[in-house]
């Protein structure tokens, strides 16, 4: 499924990015299309099990003139083999074309299970969530790195979580998953740093891969129930999606020279530092 925006293939830049069918990255789609004013323009690849549905895409109730991506891949993101040959597919299609590149990818697709006393997490619960939210990150980042061995070389942002720098009760199997992502991030930004030695590939030349993670706090997000999220508006406040997305924007706006490894973006209110 494609949107309508024409773009000059010339200044364009390619982002591939999972998740998008999510209200945080459906908002980081939203915010790199706007930040293409007027270049360089974002080509923008969803890649996941399904488009992103009616409830985050109408408008009023009706389909929008527009669509914030140009091209949605079905994959099942915990295949290494399908995702290696729905984009590898993909992007034999756009040969000797412009859009045969890839400046950025942004891993966002996650889950939150077992958030419930120890005692009633089942070891198959927990690696569920280490394969979606460590594994899958691995894989389109391996990729990635494999696509970006050139000259230009590219960017990685990897959609983290506060919960990677202090963890809450009774979420035991997402929080193990955030922090292993930051140790994720901070390895393939060392290997990012030596493109040529880690893809094998003399196309590299000087070119380099920043990697960086940002972990936002509270976020409004289809993944949090109701009362959750009732609990935690009372005393901690939310960030909105779009405040995730453009600042993830801002980021992927910086040459690949220059890096921000890791940050946090988090409501004002929520309890993190200075507590007692």
């Amino acid at each position: 499924m494609a949107s309508s925006h024409s773009a000059d293939e010339a200044n364009v830049k390619v982002c591939v990015l999972t998740g998008g069918s999510g209200t945080i990255g459906y908002a980081i789609a939203r915010a790199l299309k706007a930040s293409s004013t007027p270049s360089p323009s974002w080509h923008i690849i969803l890649l996941g099990r399904r488009p992103p549905p009616p409830s985050l895409t109408d408008v009023n109730g009706k389909p929008p003139a527009e669509l914030p991506y140009d091209t949605f891949l079905k994959a099942d993101l915990t295949d290494e083999p399908s995702v290696n040959s729905t984009l590898d597919s993909h992007f034999e299609s756009l040969r000797n074309t412009p859009l045969d590149r890839l400046d950025l990818l942004i891993n966002c697709a996650g889950c939150s299970l077992g958030n419930e006393p120890i005692a009633d997490v089942s070891a198959d619960t927990f690696r569920k969530v280490m394969e979606i939210n460590l594994v899958v990150p691995f894989i389109l980042s391996k990729w990635a790195m494999l696509k970006m061995a050139n000259p230009s070389g590219g960017r990685i942002i990897n959609i983290g979580s506060v919960a990677a720098e202090s963890p809450r009760l009774h979420a035991v199997p997402y929080t193990t998953s955030k922090y292993a992502l930051t140790g994720l991030t901070r390895c393939f930004s060392i290997e990012g740093k030596f493109l040529m030695q880690t893809t094998k590939s003399a196309e590299a030349g000087n070119g380099m891969v920043a990697v960086c993670q940002i972990n936002p706090g509270n976020t409004r997000s289809n993944i949090l129930s109701a009362e959750e999220v009732a609990r935690r508006e009372k005393t901690e406040g939310f960030l909105e999606p779009d405040d995730i997305g453009r600042y993830v924007a801002l980021v992927a706006s910086l040459p690949n020279e220059a890096n921000v490894l890791e940050s946090i973006v988090a409501p004002t209110r929520m309890p993190f530092v200075g507590r007692g």
